[in-house]
């Protein structure tokens, strides 16, 4: 198959918007011989005119080839065998061009190739040409390259024309490339909510079709693809691709079927997702804890409210509604003990905002924890319309600290 070329004249990319570390690596394998590709979303990302967070590498050289390279480098990764090549401050995820899934498993070793009883591919590490690579891919805007040699950009799939038609489509069948990696579809979700895209029909039926499949992915990987979702910029539109896909039931079953139930909370949901975003637009930083506890901080006070109704003291109905939740979740999503464990004190130092008298205030302002409870406090209290005059207490207090 011949791919479509656009030559350095027909398109906007240019060497000044790569970082110079990716670069290094570009021109490094080049000069070696191999061949040298930026490839996937940074590509795409440099295409539309964004800012690409990270740039990968495609070559033909192998992993053991590329570490002899390269100093700075180390291989990761079983199911895809990985050069992270460091550098201060960024690190090149560099990659070797694969093969198809093969449709003989057993002419490959189990160390080489290998996929689960459900058709989810575990392990591989196929090496093939840059063709067969693109084809690899899980969306045609995800399968373009650029040639360091010739500064072309290169596509094998079709890509350049789904980027015009602002469209997500799945290379090959999707039903059978979201069996092989059923995280495809919540990225199918970020891109769309992302990029401002459409996803293909054909995709997007498939994915109403296979969601339930979201439970044979690693819960590791789906809490790392959980932080993408929401980390985006546009978490709004991301939620709301989740939901029309109806993926939201079996990242979180619970959780989802709470919201269903009652306007005002899916109300919640969306107002503390415009405020992740307006955060991250202003480049500020939020990490998982504060994210999670804003995310399902209506649902863990229902719970808490529970558990006090029945008889529960109410600091320990909150860490117990946190950790009966998130704890909960982890078969799908793995959430780690250590972010548990912060959220339970967001929601467990609430009611120590509720104390204004003698010198508590002023110790709980110079608490490690007081920052990310004051900021879930002052969100759920703007949301809520409620608890204006503790909100001006310990703002003020908080200024005065400052």
């Amino acid at each position: 198959m011949e791919p479509v070329v656009l030559k350095r004249p027909e398109h906007n990319v240019s060497r000044k918007n790569i970082s110079s570390a990716a670069i290094k690596v570009l021109y490094r394998l080049k000069d070696e011989g191999y061949t040298a590709y930026i490839a996937g979303g940074g590509v795409r990302d440099l295409l539309l005119n964004r800012h690409p967070k990270d740039f990968d590498v495609a070559t033909d050289a192998t992993p053991e080839q590329i570490r002899k390279m390269f100093r700075n480098c180390r291989l990761i990764g079983r199911r895809f065998r990985l050069a992270h090549i460091l550098f201060r401050g960024e690190v090149i995820e560099t990659a070797t061009f694969r093969a198809p899934v093969p449709e003989d498993e057993e002419a490959h070793p189990e160390n080489i190739f290998r996929t689960g009883e459900e058709g989810m591919v575990m392990r591989d590490n196929v090496f093939g040409t840059p063709e067969q690579d693109a084809l690899r891919r899980d969306f045609t805007i995800n399968a373009l390259f650029y040639n360091i040699a010739d500064f072309s950009i290169i596509d094998y799939a079709g890509g350049l024309e789904d980027l015009k038609k602002k469209t997500i489509r799945v290379i090959g069948d999707p039903d059978t490339r979201f069996t092989e990696d059923p995280v495809r579809m919540i990225r199918a979700a970020r891109f769309a909510g992302t990029l401002g895209f459409e996803i293909e029909k054909e995709a997007y039926d498939s994915i109403c079709r296979n969601k339930d499949k979201l439970e044979l992915a690693a819960s590791s990987r789906m809490y790392e693809e959980v932080q993408k979702l929401f980390f985006c910029g546009h978490a709004k539109q991301v939620f709301q691709w989740l939901e029309k896909t109806d993926l939201l039931h079996p990242m979180n079953q619970d959780f989802s079927h709470w919201i269903d139930e009652d306007k005002a909370r899916h109300d919640w949901v969306i107002q503390t997702l415009e405020q992740m975003d307006r955060w991250r637009k202003a480049n500020l930083r939020v990490h998982p804890a504060l994210l999670f506890a804003l995310l399902f901080g209506e649902y863990h006070e229902f719970l808490m409210q529970q558990l006090v109704d029945a008889g529960t003291p109410p600091h320990d109905a909150a860490r117990e509604a946190v950790h009966k939740h998130l704890q909960g979740i982890c078969t799908n999503v793995r959430v780690p003990k250590q972010v548990i464990y912060q959220v339970s004190d967001i929601m467990s130092n609430q009611l120590r905002l509720q104390q204004t008298k003698g010198r508590r205030p002023q110790r709980f302002l110079h608490h490690k924890g007081f920052l990310d409870a004051f900021l879930y406090f002052k969100v759920s209290s703007k949301a809520h319309g409620r608890n204006e005059e503790l909100l001006e207490f310990w703002s003020k207090l908080r200024e005065e600290k400052k």
